[in-house]
Formats: C-alpha cells, structure tokens, sequence
C-alpha cells in the first residue's frame, strides 16, 4: 500500500524526477517525531542565519527553501505512516492509539475498582 501511495506521489509530482523522489522516499520505521524535529532546527537556524535587512517575510520563504529536502522526506513520512494506519484499519486491526486506550481503560478497571471498594468499605 506505501509503496503505491509513493508511485502515485511520484507520478503526480510532474517536475520531479522519480529518482529523486525515490531517494526521500522515508523507510517504513522512521522516527516522525525525530524527522520534525530535524526540519524545525533546520528552519530555525536557517532563519537566524538570513541578514538582518531582509524582509521577514523574505527570511521565512528563504529559510523554508533551504530546508525543502527534510520538509519533504517529514511529509512523506508523515503521509506514509497515515497510509499505513488506515490500511491497518481497513483491515480491522486496531491503531497503536487504540490499542493503548483500550489497555489504559483495562488498567484503570484492575486499579480503581478495588481502590474503589477499599475506600467505600473503610468508610462504613
């Protein structure tokens, strides 16, 4: 499934090589968290770094394009790991958030019930 959603990516980009797109292509374990954090540092710096003359609108779009490259790779990360949660969905297993739900609510059931009833029967 990810690997069609990047054929179609590349194949509506026109401008793009597919080579290109092929070499950003994230792999299937990737950190997203780390990949933005990587893009905003990018910007960060790069804006920092623009002359003080220049326009802050003009320092934006030029430290956006100095960061293009880890912009696109957080993106398609991003869009891949949608791709694949709602794949995993179609096919009826549950999200990693879910999953996670459903074991806080187990563990809340086996802690505060007999916490619960610890209190009410202290209490009488």
């Amino acid at each position: 499934m990810a690997a069609a959603f990047m054929a179609g990516l590349a194949a509506s980009t026109g401008g793009m090589a597919p080579m290109a797109m092929a070499q950003e292509a994230p792999a299937a374990g990737v950190d997203l968290d780390l990949l933005e954090r990587r893009w905003h540092k990018c910007v960060r710096q790069a804006f920092s770094g623009q002359p003080a003359g220049l326009a802050t609108h003009a320092a934006q779009k030029a430290a956006l394009a100095e960061c293009k490259s880890l912009e696109n790779s957080y993106v398609s990360a991003m869009l891949v790991a949608q791709a694949a949660e709602a794949e995993a969905r179609r096919q009826g297993k549950p999200s990693l958030g879910a999953r996670a739900r459903g074991w806080a609510t187990s563990l809340l059931s086996y802690v505060v019930e007999p916490v619960t009833s610890w209190i009410d029967a202290w209490r009488r």
